[in-house]
């Protein structure tokens, strides 16, 4: 079975482009898809879903762009985290957490929120874990990943 699903979210914005005239609506639109994507791994029971939101290479974007995208992440924790926290879902910051104060204490909150789930016996949010890569290094990351792939296949097949 299918555990873990990582998705690198690019091309929103050339998307939104393309199809709204747009940037920033590409990314929101984006957000949508993400919604739906998370609806899907629930359904498939898919355990683990590992978003590549914001890589170290994105600081190169113009300024009002990537304050959109900080925004929207904002603004989407604010409106979604008891949603999310309810359907026993679990939030975890991967990255670097060298941002706003205002988002590093939001993000802060939605991990600390999500991690345990009082109403049900203070179990954990266990029916998905959505990893949340934030000011990550793609491409170190990536390979690195690969090779720790390839070593255990190796070792174990």
């Amino acid at each position: 079975p299918l555990n873990h699903v990582a998705i690198i979210m690019g091309g929103n914005g050339r998307w939104g482009v393309k199809n709204k005239n747009s940037r920033n609506a590409g990314h929101k639109a984006g957000l949508k898809t993400v919604e739906k994507i998370i609806k899907h791994s629930i359904k498939n029971k898919i355990k683990f879903l590992t978003l590549y939101a914001f890589s170290t290479e994105n600081w190169k974007r113009p300024d009002s762009e990537i304050k959109y995208l900080f925004n929207l992440l904002e603004v989407f924790l604010k409106e979604k985290i008891q949603q999310l926290h309810s359907n026993g879902i679990k939030i975890k910051i991967l990255g670097n957490k060298n941002l706003s104060k205002k988002l590093k204490t939001l993000l802060t909150y939605a991990e600390k929120k999500t991690s345990k789930n009082k109403k049900k016996k203070n179990i954990n949010n266990k029916k998905i874990q959505i990893n949340l890569a934030l000011k990550y290094k793609s491409k170190k990351e990536i390979l690195d990943t690969i090779k720790k792939l390839i070593k255990y296949k190796k070792k174990n097949y």
